[in-house]
């Protein structure tokens, strides 16, 4: 058991033990010289000298562990959380058990896209769209193919036999991420600018003959 112990994760208990332990002493201090003074005015007084500093001790004993305990809580308290920077990793899983699981989001240039989500199961566009291919390996992605989009069915796609070829024919490791641009924020131009501008800055190996 004494092999567990963590000293310094236990200093703060440990210090506050000793203080608690020297203004005890201090009492029982005083109840003996208060015992022996036998109505000696020199005694009495010394005992009253040791009883008020080790009420004074006992007083400092607590307010430190008060603001101890405050500061510590105050530094909880204001810790805030930031999720690490959107990449091409997963988005953190939702600690909420009953809930369901916040959207997955990577950041794609200057570009947040929702997922990777598996292509098996999420490989329809039916709206407008820039949208990736990605292949996970060892936890990460590599895009493969970037195209725009209204509609597409992914697993009938010309270059389906190049994403397999391009992730070791593991369609479990293919994934999907789609960047949505509505009508009102984007037309085909846009699409087709921020399309070429991702290309030029990543070169997928499955580009559109």
């Amino acid at each position: 058991m004494l092999n567990n112990f963590d000293f310094l994760a236990n200093l703060p208990l440990l210090v506050f033990s000793f203080f608690f332990l020297v203004v005890f002493i201090l009492f029982l201090w005083t109840g003996i010289v208060l015992l022996r003074a036998r109505g000696n005015p020199e005694n009495v007084e010394k005992g009253r000298q040791i009883l008020l500093i080790a009420l004074w001790g006992l007083f400092i004993t607590l307010l430190i562990i008060l603001i101890f305990y405050l500061v510590s809580f105050l530094l909880k308290k204001g810790e805030v959380f930031q999720p690490p920077q959107a990449s091409l990793g997963e988005f953190p899983v939702s600690p909420a058990i009953n809930f369901p699981s916040p959207p997955q989001f990577i950041k794609i240039g200057d570009y947040y896209f929702t997922g990777p989500r598996l292509l098996k199961k999420y490989n329809t566009i039916d709206k407008s769209a820039i949208y990736t291919v990605l292949c996970k390996k060892n936890g990460n992605y590599d895009i493969i193919f970037i195209e725009e989009s209204e509609r597409a069915w992914l697993l009938e796609h010309e270059q389906y036999g190049c994403w397999l070829e391009k992730c070791g024919q593991n369609l479990k490791n293919l994934y999907t991420a789609v960047f949505w641009t509505s009508g009102e924020k984007y037309n085909f131009e846009d699409r087709r600018r921020i399309k070429e501008e991702l290309e030029n800055q990543i070169n997928p190996p499955c580009p559109l003959n």
